[in-house]
């Protein structure tokens, strides 16, 4: 066990949810809904080149950083709550090779960079996750250069599920996605107000359906895969608000214009 700003961080704790062998087996290493798909999609809509600085936050196993530096050549910097050396980090992967990618240890939303860093950030299916979401979306306009863009992807709540409470998690990370996704209205004014345009918001709910039967299909039931689960989060402690909210999963880019 590790301590991190003096809570303790176990395996079965988020963030570490979707890194469970159980879940990243049918999830893949992407974590998320649909892998890289659209991480794919967004690249080409934003154009990024070689000449490009990218973070990924919230990176996971980093096959983000992966992506971008075999298929564009494009350098990464991947910053998460826990790099584990004995994983297979695009660090290692990228030696001798044209470009480099990195990994740095962090906690959203506090980001250790210069103003005007970045030229993209990718946040895949991590925003719902961090408990301050408006500072952590001004932070991500702050490390952006100018017309830097934003890509997200997540859960959302569509507008006639509003009247659902939202659990207070006091500060600490939600238990999991679900707990902490926004309305889609919410997303939007929290992204305004940090002082992005919106340029792109795709829904791309079929790629959760897709991996929430293959976790039925695999252990017979949703509630058999958090009982698998070690920790908190397991032997159905998860504080979820399913049965009452039917999320999406859709990918918005944002741009920041000055």
């Amino acid at each position: 066990m590790r301590r991190e700003n003096g809570q303790s961080l176990e395996p079965g704790r988020v963030p570490f949810l979707f890194r469970q062998k159980e879940l990243t087996r049918l999830s893949g290493r992407a974590l998320r809904p649909g892998g890289l798909a659209l991480t794919r999609m967004a690249v080409d809509f934003c154009g990024f080149d070689q000449d490009d600085q990218i973070l990924d936050a919230g990176c996971g196993f980093g096959m983000t950083c992966r992506y971008l530096l075999e298929d564009h050549g494009i350098r990464a910097l991947g910053m998460d709550t826990e790099i584990d050396s004995r994983l297979k980090s695009p660090v290692k992967y990228a030696e001798g090779q044209t470009g480099a990618s990195w990994f740095v240890q962090g906690r959203m939303p506090a980001f250790p960079f210069k103003s005007g860093t970045f030229n993209g950030i990718f946040c895949e299916c991590v925003l719902s996750l961090v408990p301050d979401k408006a500072r952590c979306l001004e932070e991500f306009f702050r490390v952006l250069k100018k017309n830097g863009k934003l890509v997200l992807t997540d859960l959302y709540i569509p507008e006639r599920y509003k009247p659902a409470p939202i659990p207070d998690h006091g500060g600490k990370a939600p238990a999991s996605c679900l707990d902490g996704a926004l309305t889609i209205l919410a997303l939007i004014q929290t992204l305004e107000a940090a002082g992005f345009t919106i340029t792109l918001m795709e829904d791309h709910t079929p790629y959760l359906k897709q991996m929430v039967g293959q976790m039925v299909f695999e252990y017979g039931s949703l509630d058999r895969v958090w009982e698998r689960l070690p920790g908190a989060l397991g032997a159905g402690n998860i504080a979820c608000r399913a049965g009452r909210l039917k999320p999406r999963y859709g990918m918005i880019i944002a741009e920041k214009y000055e």
